[in-house]
């Protein structure tokens, strides 16, 4: 059992916090969405990138949605005294900080799964060389001059 402050005003930061990791989350679900219509992403439509990357984003949105309602139970509703509304109130507690967990480690899949996304639509292959590149440049001022 995790022992968190009973202070509101660290379960609103955690709302906070578990809000914006959710809305980075969502924007790059969004940024994906976008991707899909674009002609580049024919590279990596028929691998495992996309979903996997969709699962994470999606799993970490589910996750930021459970912890930021765990957060508003403890901030809003009053344990009374009653031994029930206490093991809910502690039960959330640690719902709360377990699903925040959750939350970054899915948010930090997601960000890898986007390095991935981005490195297999832009790779490099056949991509000039710096001495090709310097040759080229002469060959150009080489006809310029001319």
């Amino acid at each position: 059992m995790l022992i968190v402050a009973d202070d509101p005003s660290f379960h609103f930061n955690l709302i906070t916090v578990n809000a914006l990791f959710g809305g980075f989350l969502y924007t790059n679900y969004s940024l994906l969405l976008g991707l899909l219509d674009n002609s580049i992403v024919e590279k990596v439509k028929n691998t495992k990138i996309i979903s996997k990357r969709n699962s994470h984003i999606l799993k970490g949105i589910i996750y930021a949605t459970v912890s930021v309602i765990a957060g508003l139970y403890l901030v809003l509703v009053p344990t009374n005294g009653s031994k029930f509304l206490h093991a809910i109130y502690c039960f959330m507690q640690n719902a709360e900080i377990s699903f925040m967990a959750f939350l970054i480690f899915y948010f930090l899949l997601s960000l890898k799964e986007m390095s991935v996304l981005v490195g297999a639509i832009h790779n490099d292959k056949g991509a000039k060389t710096d001495k090709e590149i310097k040759e080229l440049k002469e060959k150009i001022q080489s006809k310029q001059n001319q």
